[in-house]
């Protein structure tokens, strides 16, 4: 199999029409079309399907391409490993970041303390993923994560970073009947509309799961990736959020809310730096993922929040 084909059809894929592939990669349609065709009688299967309206991946399609960027990033790391020194890594190391989470508000500093050291490496952080984070770490398509435990994963290391207490978040003077000033029973959540991830992020399994045992309920009135626009959505009234004390104090630091505690039961969720346990790294995905550890699970990322994030050690 041919590395270039792959590309070839990452590109058509992404694009969503041979005709714009062929316009980025310089190629000729019918020639790219041709490697689409050689790719299929290899693999024995119909990876794409043509219409008027564009092409879509079958079954086969979803999982080469899954596999292929994979292969890709391999690739592209084994180039920059041989081409760096050692002490001065180079190539492009890929974060997964929970939607959601304080990693959101952490992130910009500790990659502010990548590039001080490690000027070479392009940083690439991504929110939101075709497959859970979990999956993509584990078919090699990102490198590390700092995510919500989902858990045992099979092929995945977990390295806790801490635990908290989820929080309901409503704007100012929102009635929740049998809630507190600090306090909200679970049960209560069952007559509110929230602003949440997908289904398959783990903190929106974790709320679905517990409103399942008390018999009732999540309604889920907007789905959000992305965890800025969440604020602005809770603001407007959209609906409310559920999250980590602590994230949920700095996304809305300033803002008119109200958080409250969920109790009865609590419910707690872990924080995560996520990597795979057996698959080989680039040097320069070693370095990062040690400087996200460094930050995250030892505990220091406290210090780039008060602007000490050009300090080295």
């Amino acid at each position: 199999m041919e590395t270039r084909r792959l590309q070839y059809f990452v590109t058509i894929v992404d694009c969503g029409t041979i005709t714009r592939a062929a316009e980025i990669l310089h190629i000729a349609q019918p020639a790219l079309s041709q490697h689409v065709a050689a790719l299929e009688t290899e693999f024995g299967q119909q990876l794409l399907v043509r219409s008027r309206k564009g092409i879509s991946t079958t079954a086969a399609g979803r999982s080469l391409y899954r596999y292929a960027q994979g292969i890709l990033r391999l690739e592209e790391s084994a180039r920059h490993d041989i081409a760096s020194d050692v002490d001065s890594p180079t190539g492009t190391v890929s974060i997964a970041l929970a939607p959601y989470s304080t990693f959101s508000i952490l992130m910009i500093p500790i990659v502010q303390m990548i590039r001080s050291r490690y000027p070479g490496i392009l940083v690439r952080i991504v929110e939101t993923l075709s497959v859970i984070h979990s999956q993509a770490i584990r078919l090699g398509q990102i490198d590390a994560g700092l995510i919500y435990d989902p858990g045992i994963v099979r092929g995945i290391r977990f390295e806790r970073v801490s635990t908290e207490e989820l929080c309901l978040v409503t704007p100012d003077g929102m009635t929740v009947d049998g809630a507190t000033d600090d306090e909200v029973p679970l049960s209560a959540l069952a007559d509110l509309e929230f602003v949440m991830p997908r289904p398959e992020h783990t903190l929106r399994k974790r709320m679905e799961s517990a409103m399942f045992d008390i018999g009732r309920e999540l309604r889920v009135a907007v789905e959000i990736e992305h965890t800025y626009p969440l604020v602005d959505a809770v603001e407007r009234g959209l609906g409310a959020a559920i999250l980590p004390r602590k994230t949920a104090h700095a996304l809305f630091e300033g803002t008119n809310r109200t958080i409250r505690r969920v109790i009865d039961p609590v419910i707690p969720v872990t924080l995560s730096l996520a990597t795979a346990e057996d698959q080989e790294l680039s040097r320069a995905a070693e370095v990062v993922i040690e400087v996200l550890r460094e930050y995250t699970v030892q505990g220091r990322g406290s210090a780039l929040l008060h602007g000490e994030g050009n300090r080295t050690t």
